[in-house]
């Protein structure tokens, strides 16, 4: 089997598209994407495509692609790599995936040992949904289950609206801009959080996907207390991307506030489905809020994680 591997280019876009979006249909974790969203990782912070993006490819097909991302800071003490990599449904059980992960482990050791100099390690990657082909490589390979993300989802054409008043308003420049301290906040307690920061914040907010007038917010001023950010990937399909609440304004129902008020703009702006995800492990007991503004659980996508020691000198 002669293949090509090698980084992502700007001309690879459509067809790293097509193939993201193919994946996630056939293995049913609703991943999909854009070009235009593709794109843009090429400008992303300290992200190098060169070096943090893998392709394989069978003459002019491609059969599959992943990318490693490092966070700024250490999770626990930890450095914490994410990998992320698919390969084409009609081209495993051929060895493509095992050596896709080879080639992405290896770059995340060589990532996190610049970034986070003689630190351990943690590797995380999607396991998809149950029994998948993904999970199964990933247990073969030593990783173990960390936490599920619970994908729910509102069909707006039947929400019942609660009628519950809400304060919550669309953020004007100052509050987006706010919203980051206040996640930072919010998210400080949760398992596997390490702060956003500011360049990325700003990258993702101007991005091809992100829809502020369709984002809400409580706040004092330009302090928010709690917010939605939303994005849309997927025509008629606003996906809630941040909802959370600053820890000194829990128990007053701002986050209750908020999502409501998202919903009502999403139906109100046309759009069929509202959808987000909650980490299963959230010390919030997030998803009994979703629930009871209309959120139904539709699909469980598993999180695994293998640990690595610093390699030491000599």
């Amino acid at each position: 089997m002669s293949l090509t591997w090698r980084a992502l280019t700007r001309d690879d876009v459509p067809a790293g598209v097509a193939l993201t979006n193919l994946v996630g249909k056939v293995d049913g974790t609703g991943e999909v994407t854009t070009e235009q969203a593709t794109a843009e990782i090429f400008e992303m912070p300290r992200f190098d495509v060169s070096t943090d993006t893998v392709t394989v490819w069978d003459g002019q097909e491609l059969l599959g692609l992943g990318s490693v991302f490092c966070r700024d800071a250490l999770v626990e003490g930890r450095a914490m790599v994410g990998l992320d990599g698919s390969v084409h449904p009609d081209h495993r059980g051929r060895g493509i995936g095992s050596a896709l992960l080879d080639r992405l482990e290896a770059r995340a050791v060589e990532l996190a040992g610049t970034v986070h100099p003689a630190e351990p390690l943690r590797l995380r990657s999607s396991g998809g949904l149950p029994d998948s082909s993904r999970q199964r490589l990933l247990e073969a390979r030593g990783y173990q289950p960390d936490n599920y993300f619970v994908t729910m989802q509102v069909q707006l054409a039947d929400w019942q609206d609660p009628g519950s008043p809400s304060t919550a308003v669309v953020p004007d420049e100052a509050q987006l801009r706010g919203t980051l301290d206040a996640h930072n906040d919010a998210f400080r307690d949760h398992r596997n959080f390490s702060p956003i920061a500011a360049d990325q914040w700003e990258h993702w907010r101007r991005s091809s996907t992100f829809r502020p007038d369709q984002c809400r917010v409580v706040a004092e001023g330009d302090r928010v207390l709690a917010y939605v950010i939303t994005g849309e990937n997927e025509e008629g399909v606003i996906h809630v991307e941040l909802v959370g609440t600053r820890r000194e304004a829990r128990g007053r129902g701002l986050a209750r506030q908020v999502l409501l008020s998202s919903l009502r703009a999403a139906r109100d702006a046309g759009y069929r489905v509202s959808e987000l995800e909650v980490d299963s492990t959230s010390p919030t007991g997030a998803d009994r809020l979703y629930v009871s503004v209309g959120y139904e659980s539709v699909r469980v996508v598993s999180r695994y994680y293998r640990d690595v020691d610093p390699v030491q000198p000599g």
